[in-house]
């Protein structure tokens, strides 16, 4: 009878969490066309335009936070092209995690796995929301997976409380404990998951 295989370790862990969510924003983007970037998000004051360009931006400063420990948080660069900007970089960013849990960038291995970790988990939260808000503007009615949703409100929950919601994410929104857990991973996170009108 063969051993069972070791658990996956923490960066491991977090990256997979982060590809799982990287996907599903990425699959949200694929469905953008350039006649619909004008369309209200449901962050407020951003269209699609906007958020692609804020993806393109987060994607750079998780990847200087995964390899140096500093987020750097730049202007979102203009672009012609700002969804296929934002994957390049999404994809970038999960190449970066990658090398990183494989030991190839790492001159400080165990500080750089730590920031990576942090890097994968905040981008998890991150993109699964952004994920949800390219959907929710599109009106396509694709809630975050469940099984993603419920690892993602609880890795929020132990990551984010009162002090830490500023400016990235409002207030949490009520809803029924029986709500699907898209609907209460994005209400945690300061979202309206009811139908707009």
């Amino acid at each position: 009878m063969a051993d069972s295989p070791p658990p996956l370790p923490p960066l491991a862990e977090s990256v997979g969490l982060f590809e799982r969510s990287a996907t599903y924003a990425l699959e949200e983007l694929y469905g953008l066309t350039d006649a619909g970037l004008d369309r209200p998000t449901p962050c407020t004051g951003w269209d699609l335009r906007k958020l692609a360009l804020h993806l393109a931006a987060s994607a750079d400063g998780l990847a200087d936070l995964g390899t140096t420990g500093k987020l750097s948080l730049s202007t979102p660069p203009q672009d012609p092209d700002p969804v296929g900007l934002a994957r390049d970089r999404m994809h970038h960013l999960l190449d970066t995690f990658k090398s990183v849990m494989h030991g190839e960038a790492a001159p400080h291995v165990g500080d750089q796995a730590r920031w990576a970790c942090s890097a994968a988990q905040a981008g998890a939260i991150e993109f699964a929301a952004h994920g949800w808000d390219i959907a929710t503007a599109r009106d396509a009615d694709r809630g975050i997976p469940d099984g993603l949703a419920t690892e993602l409100l609880a890795l929020s929950a132990a990551l984010l409380d009162d002090q830490d919601r500023r400016p990235q994410f409002g207030p949490p929104v009520d809803v029924p404990a029986s709500a699907p857990a898209s609907d209460r991973l994005v209400a945690f996170l300061g979202r309206d998951p009811a139908p707009r009108s």
